[in-house]
């Protein structure tokens, strides 16, 4: 990896329209990253389907591709059986996009409950993430895929970052999603970025006023964006960077402002 920024757009500005989203991201000369991969109401009937109808859209697709993995209520460590299967299941549909699309960077959440405060739950659901990442990362290090694990509804950056020591792979690193610390966590992004150093592989950026999870225009929120780029320029972090904003007009706006800061703090990006 060089020196740079290098930024992609999340998928979700179309709401479900992929060729328009790819469509924007030339616009903007950002990559891509794949999310919320058809309707999962729809997923078991439309995989193969969606499948091929990525694969033609990005076909001539000339920037870089990053995948989210599925979340939506799936828990890997689950007590129920087969909540666990199903999660997996899409945790390895997730791989097998990857691999089908070629990306570098893949985006898992950790689905950790954070309102359970029970110790033992907390101990077990560690432990089931360790065991489950150990085996499923080794995929990805055949594929040269980078792995990493985003913040949710994670108070610190310490399951994560325990996580991520604990299953020790080149192939597994961390996520920082800004709009989510800012929302869950007492510590601000930059103390995370911080907390991760070169564990820290890939971030997203948004913006919200601590009141909802609205992924709102980087210039619209309680976020310090400045401060942001200022630490990951002290510490010589070069994360790939995605603009995970929902609407089109916010995600101009944001990727130029992004660019007015970078020139400002003399960071290269791309």
């Amino acid at each position: 990896m060089d020196n740079k920024l290098h930024k992609f757009i999340s998928s979700t500005v179309s709401y479900h329209d992929f060729r328009e989203a790819v469509n924007i991201a030339r616009k903007l000369n950002c990559g891509i990253e794949i999310s919320r991969f058809g309707r999962l109401i729809d997923i078991e009937d439309d995989f193969e389907k969606n499948k091929k109808e990525y694969k033609a859209i990005l076909a001539d697709f000339e920037n870089e591709v990053t995948l989210h993995g599925f979340f939506s209520n799936l828990n890997i460590a689950a007590k129920d059986p087969l909540i666990a299967q199903i999660s997996k299941k899409r945790y390895y549909q997730s791989l097998e996009l990857a691999s089908e699309f070629d990306v570098r960077t893949v985006v898992f959440h950790t689905c950790y409950n954070n309102l359970l405060k029970h110790k033992q739950y907390q101990q077990m659901f560690f432990l089931k993430n360790i065991e489950f990442y150990k085996e499923f990362v080794k995929n990805f290090e055949d594929l040269g895929i980078m792995v990493t694990i985003e913040n949710v509804h994670e108070p610190n950056p310490e399951f994560i970052r325990n996580l991520v020591a604990a299953v020790n792979s080149p192939n597994l690193g961390t996520t920082i999603d800004i709009g989510h610390c800012n929302l869950h966590s007492e510590l601000k992004p930059s103390d995370w970025i911080r907390e991760y150093g070169i564990m820290l592989k890939h971030m997203h950026f948004h913006n919200n006023y601590k009141d909802e999870d609205s992924h709102s225009s980087l210039k619209r929120g309680s976020i310090d964006i400045k401060e942001i780029l200022k630490t990951l320029k002290e510490l010589h972090l070069y994360p790939t960077i995605t603009f995970e904003i929902f609407e089109k007009d916010d995600l101009f706006e944001s990727v130029d402002y992004f660019s007015q800061l970078c020139q400002e703090l003399e960071i290269e990006h791309c």
